[in-house]
């Protein structure tokens, strides 16, 4: 994270400068796209430092849900910018065509930029195949899955960055062939709009996130098995985990025990399970097993 940010400064300054030298949009578009991702850097940076304040008083499962929160601000950052290109900068490209020059100069750039936004891609998805590996998933179930934004977050960007690049680089070698205008309007637009649906992608994550999105079903039936397995609890009538930060869960659920068990005997059940659940699941951070009688029902929010 924070060697792309340091990398991201000297390129976005690169790409505004071949873009006002070559008149091309195609490279102004890839200047936005440059310039939003280090907003996502910067709102990220933010973030891993908010959500790991101390639990307090006023927030006693900590503070996780900040990086949510400041990765939903990236989010947004990225849609104004991909909106801003898809369609002020392509449409004044076609309303009011300037000649594109320096052919030279926007290769240089392009091509020095597509060459670090191509290893910053190929450092994330290395990182991201081995957050996968390590907890048993394949890659897209990963990224489905993850409670991690920074994660989905910088794959997104990087990979807009290189084949931003190439849209752009296909685009200004079309202006140099054709001498027309519309190549390099298109591939602002291509820019634009891969911004746009990167943004809204995120946006929809970080908003199941924040409003406290549950486990996968198959991971909540697990940890139904493993607490039913502790001796002396005959029935999980019910059990539920939610996401509290980045891989931080809060496991909360109704056991019904054998009717010869005393007080001491329940409490040192639950604290068994408990230990078991958080041994399986690292991420789980707290766990509370109420003994029932019977099945209730959860009560709603009114």
């Amino acid at each position: 994270m924070f060697v792309s940010l340091a990398t991201q400064i000297p390129q976005a300054a690169a790409l505004a400068v071949a873009a006002a030298l070559t008149n091309a949009t195609a490279l102004l578009a890839q200047t936005f796209v440059a310039v939003s991702d280090l907003g996502v850097q910067l709102f990220l940076v933010v973030g891993l430092f908010t959500s790991q304040r101390a639990p307090d008083e006023t927030h006693p499962l900590g503070y996780g849900r900040e990086r949510f929160f400041w990765t939903l601000f990236a989010a947004l950052g990225i849609f104004v910018s991909g909106f801003a290109v898809a369609t002020v900068e392509a449409v004044e490209a076609v309303v009011n065509p300037t000649p594109v020059s320096s052919f030279a100069v926007g290769y240089v750039v392009l091509v020095v930029s597509l060459a670090l936004d191509g290893i910053a891609l190929v450092a994330a998805l290395r990182e991201t195949r081995r957050q996968a590996g390590g907890r048993g998933r394949a890659l897209r179930r990963h990224l489905e899955h993850t409670t991690e934004p920074a994660t989905v977050t910088e794959l997104l960007s990087n990979a807009i960055g290189v084949s931003g690049g190439i849209v752009a680089l296909v685009g200004l070698a079309l202006v140099q062939a054709t001498g027309s205008v519309w190549p390099d309007a298109v591939a602002s637009a291509l820019i634009g709009l891969a911004l746009m649906v990167a943004a809204i992608v995120l946006t929809q994550k970080n908003r199941t996130l924040l409003t406290g999105r549950g486990v996968h079903p198959e991971i909540v039936a697990r940890m139904r098995e493993a607490v039913v397995q502790e001796p002396g609890i005959l029935e999980v009538p019910d059990l539920f985990a939610v996401v509290v930060g980045p891989s931080e869960l809060v496991v909360d659920g109704d056991v019904t025990f054998r009717d010869d068990f005393d007080v001491p005997q329940v409490e040192a059940a639950i604290e068994r399970v408990s230990a078991d659940l958080r041994a399986r699941w690292p991420e789980i951070r707290y766990v509370s097993l109420t003994p029932v009688p019977e099945r209730r029902p959860r009560r709603a929010t009114p």
